[in-house]
This record gives structure tokens, sequence and C-alpha cells, in this order.
């Protein structure tokens, strides 16, 4: 039910996905997987939307069977590749994944809207039954911080320029379109 694809100012949007790995279709283990997705976004009251509260939760459980190491559950392995800011790509893997994300999106230059910004936190949990680490044992926190260029208003697609730190790491991303 969101009201824009690349931009949204309200709604949801949910995704489920079982997917089968079987040797029979080329691959090198028999497993299967649930991928869950999960966005709510909530304007907050500013006449032209851009005051929005956006929440997303992502989870990824291998449910049966032996997936190789490259392809259990990790950090940016989401359909866009956009979840863990503030950590290297595919920094926490395991065979169940939980990711939790908010991010507070508003106006810098109202009259115009060419300039946004957003501030954001991330929580990131994964399980490694070898070393008895199980889902939410550990959740490691990211910030940041983001600048928004608005390249066109029909559209809503806008420049992304962000920096986040995790555990004392910092990154820096790009992108055309919101994060989530």
């Amino acid at each position: 039910s969101r009201d824009n694809q690349v931009d949204a100012y309200t709604g949801s949007y949910i995704n489920v996905n079982y997917r089968v790995n079987e040797t029979a279709f080329g691959s090198t283990k028999n497993s299967t997987m649930l991928l869950t997705d999960y966005r709510s976004y909530y304007s907050l009251g500013r006449k032209n939307g851009r005051s929005v509260l956006a929440l997303w939760f992502y989870g990824s459980f291998v449910v049966s069977g032996n997936v190789p190491y490259l392809l259990l559950p990790a950090i940016g392995f989401d359909q866009r590749q956009r979840s863990g800011r503030g950590y290297s790509f595919g920094r926490f893997r395991g065979l169940d994944m939980l990711y939790a994300e908010s991010e507070y999106r508003f106006t810098i230059s109202p009259r115009s809207g060419i300039l946004g910004g957003v501030v954001f936190a991330n929580l990131t949990s994964a399980s490694d039954k070898e070393n008895n680490i199980y889902l939410l044992n550990y959740i490691p926190l990211a910030y940041g911080t983001g600048l928004r260029v608005m390249l066109d208003p029909i559209s809503r697609h806008r420049l992304e320029l962000d920096a986040a730190v995790g555990k004392g790491k910092i990154g820096f991303y790009f992108g055309i379109r919101e994060t989530f």
C-alpha cells in the first residue's frame, strides 16, 4: 500500500519468499530458506509529506538442509542489498538473521523541497549454532545521518549521501533512491 516505490510517505510493504535450493536444479547442497521483508511508512503531518518515519524489519532463516557458507543469510543479502549501513557487506552471517532499521526523513529546504535529510539506526542479530550464538544473543547497533538531493520531484528520485557508524567503523553510502 506504499504511495510510491522509490520514496514512500505512507503505506506498507510486505514480501515473503520460500526458497528451495535442490541439487536437481544445480545447487551444490539441498536446503530451504524463508525470507521475510516488512516496511512501514508514517507521514508525520507536514503538508508536503516529507517528514516521514520509516521502519524496516527483515528476516532470513534456514529452514532445512545445508547452505554453503557464502549463501548463508547475511547483512546486504536483502532484495536490493541495502541492509546494514555501518557495517561491511556480509559482516554478520549465520543460519538465521534478523534485521531492524528505523529512519526519520525530513525536509531541509521546505520552499523548494530540493534538500532533505535523514537520521537512522539499525540493529542486527545472526545465529551461529557451532559457537552457541543464537538469535538475539548479540544485537550490534549502527547509526548515521544523510543528505538527500531531489533529482525528480514527480518520481521522487533523490540522490542519497549517507554516513554510518557501526562498532567504531565509518561507512559512506551513495544511491539514487531511498535505502528502503
